[in-house]
């Protein structure tokens, strides 16, 4: 019996609990893709929750991340206050105490914006680190719980859109972690900082420059609604794109045998096409912020100037009080936009690790019975009685099965197409559990015994090799 081959065809008749069969060993490759709809994140908020069990593991670093975050704002906070006191200064003082004070508040400018520029690097290269850490052991989790759900799990997902899961959405968490954090800590401390300089130079501009902010949060959730779908369903065909690869390369063999290289490559223009439509939808919905933003952002200073000019000539503020407040107006604005444009960052990133934790909260093998023993020096005598089985329900492969393999004999199957010569295997090595009947391993019922002391006492040779190549003695030297 050719167990590799038998084993590729029942692979692909199991497949059929979800979709129509096309063909052997091909899968989606001949007949199209199954369709999926547009899904939102089912909880945007129970994502990052999630996502915040592996960065608690970071904790200590997260710290010191904030910390230097918070200098740099200060940093940052500094500068505009140098800026208006220099202009009053130049105005109020003599020629050469002006001078005098000038050169002062440039160096101590210049020192502020170097120690501004090695914190920002800072925190981007210990952020770096933390992001990759995280998203490593996100990955590893990941891998590790494919190693664990039941074959049956495989047999209804494609192999690519798995790998999708594995590479890209983890990718794609990890560029969102690593943009999103340090980037949210300091536009927070940077609008809070602002607003407090603002407050205390000038309630009456404060209030001319928040005149525009409902505006800017409105058009920030009209937009980010739309972008949230659109991430969520490129990811979805990127997952597809990968699964017909994948599909396709497997089986390339019978493709050229049944001339359907042309099929292929249509099916894979169509969801190439998909991909590129989705993808450039999503990146120009989410390139409408900024310009948008900055439109906002310019009524917001003309509005500023307005009612600071009015201000100077009545001299309720000074010119230096309206430059610095201009300063502090833009550090406000530009963490505002900043955090706009992370949220459609985020949405993207949500979207990936939405789908690397469906993956984990999949069920898996059942555990074996509280009373099952090891299986050790096995005589090898089995036995069939009553066996039933199908992979689904409703199409049952086997019906009430008996047969006596005795202990050192050799028992060949032998059958059509179909038949479940392979299907007798999976449910002898417990990949699957009968749905009737029992099969009996020296006299004891397969579930009475542990799953790797049974698999441990067989030896299933398949055409195609998968843990390693070459012959049995090159691996045993």
């Amino acid at each position: 019996m050719s167990e590799g081959r038998e084993q590729n065809r029942d692979n692909n008749r199991r497949s059929t609990a979800n979709q129509p069969w096309r063909g052997p060993g091909v899968g989606r490759a001949f007949g199209g893709r199954r369709s999926r709809g547009v899904v939102k994140p089912k909880n945007f908020t129970r994502t990052l929750q999630r996502l915040w069990q592996y960065l608690r593991q970071e904790q200590r670093m997260l710290v010191i991340i904030f910390s230097i975050i918070l200098a740099d704002s200060l940093l940052v906070l500094l500068g505009p206050y140098i800026i208006g006191v220099a202009i009053d200064s130049m105005a109020a003082s003599e020629s050469a105490a002006r001078v005098g004070m000038l050169e002062v508040l440039l160096v101590i400018l210049a020192i502020t914006y170097v120690a501004d520029g090695l914190l920002s690097w800072g925190q981007g290269w210990l952020m770096a680190g933390i992001s990759q850490r995280v998203v490593m052991q996100l990955r590893a989790t990941l891998f590790a719980k494919l190693q664990k759900l039941p074959l049956a799990y495989f047999d209804i997902h494609p192999h690519g859109e798995l790998m999708s899961r594995l590479s890209n959405d983890t990718d794609n968490v990890s560029g969102t972690l690593s943009q999103s954090i340090s980037h949210l800590m300091s536009s927070s401390i940077a609008i809070t900082g602002s607003f407090v300089m603002m407050m205390v130079l000038s309630p009456l501009l404060t209030l001319a420059a928040l005149v525009t902010l409902p505006l800017v949060i409105f058009l920030t959730r009209i937009i980010s609604q739309k972008t949230s779908v659109l991430f969520k369903e490129t990811q979805v065909e990127l997952g597809n794109l990968n699964a017909h690869v994948e599909e396709t390369i497997s089986g390339i063999q019978v493709i050229k045998a049944f001339n359907h290289e042309h099929r292929a490559i249509d099916d894979f223009k169509t969801i190439n096409f998909k991909l590129c439509e989705i993808g450039t939808t999503a990146q120009i919905w989410s390139g409408f912020l900024m310009p948008i933003m900055n439109v906002i952002t310019n009524i917001g200073f003309g509005a500023i100037a307005i009612v600071g000019g009015m201000l100077a000539v009545n001299d309720v503020v000074t010119v230096g009080t309206i430059a610095s407040f201009i300063s502090y107006s833009r550090q406000f604005v530009r963490p505002v936009n900043e955090l706009a444009n992370i949220f459609n960052t985020l949405q993207s990133g949500v979207a990936g690790a939405e789908r690397v934790f469906e993956i984990l909260d999949q069920i898996e093998e059942p555990a074996d019975l509280p009373e099952a023993v090891e299986l050790t020096e096995p005589k090898g005598q089995v036995v069939f009685q009553n066996v039933s089985f199908g992979y689904r329900s409703d199409v049952p492969i086997l019906k009430n099965v008996n047969f006596v393999a005795a202990a050192g004999s050799c028992t060949a199957l032998v059958g059509s197409t179909g038949a479940g010569k392979t299907t007798i295997v999976n449910l002898l090595a417990r990949f699957y559990d009968v749905t009737g009947g029992r099969i009996l391993l020296d006299g004891r019922d397969i579930r009475q015994y542990t799953r790797d002391s049974l698999r441990q006492c067989f030896g299933i040779v398949l055409q195609d090799t998968y843990l390693f190549s070459g012959t049995i003695k090159e691996c045993l030297t």
